[in-house]
């Protein structure tokens, strides 16, 4: 009986770190880490990724790492935040691995009425998470905020864009 007493206090003890670790864990940047998908004057996608920095005639974007240049006078338009396939994207793995994982869990090869092995349930338990997971998404991509900026190469409107962005 004392042992599970002392048990339960650790693990108490032990959430209350793991939670409260979060509160101070974080330093408040200063910087808005925005993503940003670039398009040229043709409408074409020339580039994606978090803005690093924006002076007066370049855009400068963080794409896995690198840095990447982007002269105003190339710029058709910006929109700001993912595309709303990439909602349907993380919806449908997050559903998909959550719905494999409950699926190998509630597995009994030996029930009586309905009976699955813990492959068929990860199969059919991915394809049914994946599904909802990707309807999710479809239904939060509508939601999104993202804001259009057309540039067409103007320095007035690069410098509006600019103000707004860096806000």
């Amino acid at each position: 009986m004392k042992t599970s007493k002392q048990l339960l206090k650790v693990l108490c003890i032990g959430f209350m770190l793991v939670f409260s670790a979060g509160v101070f864990a974080q330093k408040p940047s200063n910087s808005k880490s925005v993503f940003l998908r670039v398009y040229n004057l043709e409408g074409k996608k020339i580039s994606k990724g978090k803005l690093i920095f924006v002076n007066d005639s370049t855009l400068t974007l963080n794409r896995n790492g690198k840095k990447i240049d982007i002269n105003f006078n190339t710029i058709g338009k910006i929109k700001t935040k993912h595309s709303g396939g990439h909602n349907v994207l993380v919806g449908a793995l997050a559903g998909g691995t959550l719905g494999a994982i409950i699926g190998i869990s509630t597995a009994d090869p030996d029930a009586w009425i309905y009976s699955y092995s813990k492959s068929e349930g990860a199969y059919a338990g991915g394809l049914l998470g994946a599904a909802g997971g990707a309807a999710i998404g479809g239904v939060t991509a509508g939601f999104k905020e993202s804001e259009t900026y057309i540039i067409n190469g103007d320095i007035v409107k690069w410098k509006i864009f600019k103000e707004q962005i860096v806000k």
